[in-house]
Formats: C-alpha cells, structure tokens, sequence
C-alpha cells in the first residue's frame, strides 16, 4: 500500500465515523424532544399555563391599537391630500383602504367565519 491509499481509506473512515455520529445526534435530539413534550403533557399546570394568550392579546393589542389608529388615519389624510393635488394613485389608495379594512375589521371577520362554520 501506498501512502495516497492509506490516506484515502483514512478519510473514508472519518467521512463514515462523521456520517454515522450525525445520524446518532438526529436521533437524540427527536428523543430529548418526544420527552420533553411527554413531561409538559404529564405536568397539567404547565400544560394549562397558556403563557401565549397574554403574548397574543397583547401583539392584537399592537395592531389595533391607538398608534395603528392613528397612522390609518393619517394615511387616509395622505389621500385625501393626493387626491385634492390630483396625484392620487387609486392603485395605492385601493391598497391602503383594504389594508385598513382588513386591521380593523379583522376579529369581526374571524368572528363571522367561525359563526358561519359552526
């Protein structure tokens, strides 16, 4: 055997070793998820926590909020401004009308669909 051949194998090996120790660290890692989902669905107290209701409420709170108010508003002032300086892109002001629409009327939509579905 020649020095390249041994130094071929050499790397052959590593690139195995390498392979098989990546597919040992996926398996632990599914493993050490599965049971951490496992202890919160055996702990009710942090199952029934809901730490992501108050995160919601408050990013809703966010959108639909004074300042969100107050920027619609003053988008609708810019059009209006626009459309006096006849400069107005209707293309625009379609955009930002359904826009607001969609902010502000967001949770009676919701609303209506799952009264419509149930």
């Amino acid at each position: 055997m020649n020095l390249s051949t041994l130094y071929l194998n050499a790397k052959n090996a590593i690139a195995q070793d390498k392979a098989a120790k990546i597919g040992v660290d996926k398996k632990a890692a599914s493993f050490m998820l599965m049971l951490a989902l496992a202890f919160v669905a055996v702990m009710p107290e942090l199952a029934m926590a809901a730490p992501w209701d108050s995160a919601a409420t408050n990013v809703l709170a966010i959108f639909t909020g004074g300042l969100t108010r107050t920027l619609a508003i003053i988008a609708v002032i810019a059009c209006g401004i626009a459309a006096i300086a006849g400069k107005l892109s209707w293309d625009w002001a379609i955009k930002i009308i359904v826009g607001i629409v969609l902010i502000f009327g967001a949770a009676a939509i919701v609303d209506y669909v799952i009264a419509a579905a149930s």
